[in-house]
C-alpha cells in the first residue's frame, strides 16, 4: 500500500470519527435540555407568567431575525429555523402568536424557552411539546377550558400511522442484505453485467456456506449456479443497497460472468419517506406565503434526489465492479 493510499484511508477513518463524535456531542447537548424542559413542565416547577402580548415582533417567512414578545416584561424569543424542544412556530409560519392576545406561559428560566402554551379563547388544534409531531410518534389533543395549549408544532395534526413505514422498511432492506437472504436479493435490479474469462472455482470453496475474502463475503449457491457476493468492512457501509452475483457454468466448475444489483426496495422506501415528508411540510408551511408550496418543495427535493441517486449508483457500480475484480483474485488464490 503506498503512502496516497494510507493517507487517504486515514482520512477516511478521520472524517468517520469527527463525524461521530459531533453526532454524539450534538445529541448530548440537545438531549440535555429535553429532559430538563421535560421534568419542569411535568412536574409543574417551570416559571409561570401571564398577560397580554406586548412588543411583538414577528420573524420574516425567509427567516433571518428572531420572532419576539413580551409578557408582563418577561421577553421571549423564537424561530422555527432553530433547533429546540421548546415552542418555536412562528406566525409567518402557522404559528399562534400575534399582537394583543392574551396568554399564559410556563418557561424554562435560563433562555426563557416557551414549555407550554395557553391562549385564551384559542380554537385550533391542541398539541403537547412533550409529543412532537414526527414520523415516530403521533398526538393527543385536549382542552383546557378557556385556555388550550398548542405545543411547538401547535395547528399540525397527527401523521397517519403508515407516515413511519419507510424507516421499518429501511432497517428490514439493511438486515435481509447483510444476511444475504436470496428469497429477497434475487429482486434486486440488475444494473450490469460483465463476462469473466472463464476462471475455475476452487475445489476447496464451500457451498451454501459465508466465506470471507479480503474486502468482501462470497456465498454459493450452487443449486442456482450462482456465487453471491457482499461487500464487508469498511465497503459495507459504502456500499449498503449494492450486492454483485458470480454466474457460474451448469458443472458449477467455471465462473462465466459477473453482474451487479441495486436493492429493490430502496425507491419503495424513498417514496415513502417523500410521501411523508409532504405529509408534514403539508402541515407546517403556510399556503399563503411567497414561497413554493408543500407539493412544489419536495417536488424540488425529489427531482435533486434522483438526479443525485443515478449518480450515485454509477459510482457504487464502479466501486462493486472493483470489488467483483478484488474477489476473483482472492478466489484465484484459494486453490
Amino acid at each position: 500500500m503506498d503512502f496516497k493510499s494510507k493517507m487517504s484511508r486515514a482520512f477516511r477513518f478521520f472524517f468517520l470519527g469527527f463525524a461521530v463524535l459531533w453526532t454524539v456531542a450534538a445529541f448530548l447537548g440537545t438531549f440535555t435540555d429535553y429532559e430538563r424542559h421535560k421534568a419542569l413542565a411535568l412536574n409543574n416547577t417551570c416559571r409561570i407568567v401571564e398577560g397580554p402580548v406586548e412588543n411583538f415582533v414577528p420573524m420574516p417567512y425567509t427567516g433571518h431575525a428572531d420572532e419576539s414578545f413580551t409578557v408582563s416584561g418577561i421577553p421571549f424569543k423564537y424561530s422555527d429555523y432553530s433547533v429546540t424542544d421548546a415552542f418555536n412556530q412562528t406566525l409567518s409560519h402557522g404559528g399562534p402568536i400575534d399582537r394583543d392576545i392574551y396568554v399564559r406561559i410556563c418557561y424554562d428560566p435560563k433562555g426563557n424557552a416557551i414549555l407550554r402554551l395557553e391562549i385564551r379563547n384559542f380554537s385550533g388544534p391542541v398539541k403537547r411539546y412533550t409529543e412532537p409531531n414526527s414520523p415516530f410518534s403521533q398526538s393527543t389533543q385536549e382542552s383546557h377550558g378557556t385556555l388550550n395549549v398548542p405545543g411547538n408544532m401547535a395547528a399540525v395534526n397527527p401523521l397517519p400511522w403508515y407516515s413511519s413505514l419507510f424507516f421499518w422498511l429501511y432497517l428490514v432492506d439493511i438486515a435481509a442484505t447483510q444476511s444475504l437472504y436470496l428469497p429477497y436479493i434475487r429482486t434486486f435490479f440488475r444494473i450490469s453485467r460483465a463476462p469473466v474469462d472463464s476462471q475455475e472455482i476452487p475445489r476447496s470453496l464451500l457451498t451454501n456456506i459465508k466465506v470471507r475474502l479480503r474486502n468482501s463475503t462470497v456465498y454459493w449457491d450452487r443449486a442456482n449456479q450462482a456465487m453471491w457476493l457482499l461487500p464487508r468492512g469498511f465497503n459495507r457501509l459504502r456500499l449498503m443497497s449494492v450486492v454483485a452475483k458470480l454466474n457460474t457454468d451448469i458443472a458449477n466448475t467455471t465462473i462465466t460472468s459477473s453482474e451487479i444489483y441495486f436493492s429493490s426496495g430502496v425507491p419503495i422506501i424513498l417514496a415513502l419517506f417523500f410521501w411523508t415528508a409532504y405529509l408534514l411540510f403539508s402541515q407546517t408551511m403556510p399556503t399563503d406565503g411567497p414561497g413554493p408550496s408543500a407539493g412544489e418543495f419536495v417536488g424540488m427535493v425529489v427531482i435533486l434526489a434522483t438526479i443525485g441517486g443515478f449518480i450515485q449508483i454509477r459510482m457504487d457500480r464502479a466501486r462493486m465492479v472493483l470489488l467483483v475484480q478484488d474477489a476473483l483474485q482472492d478466489l484465484r488464490g484459494i486453490g
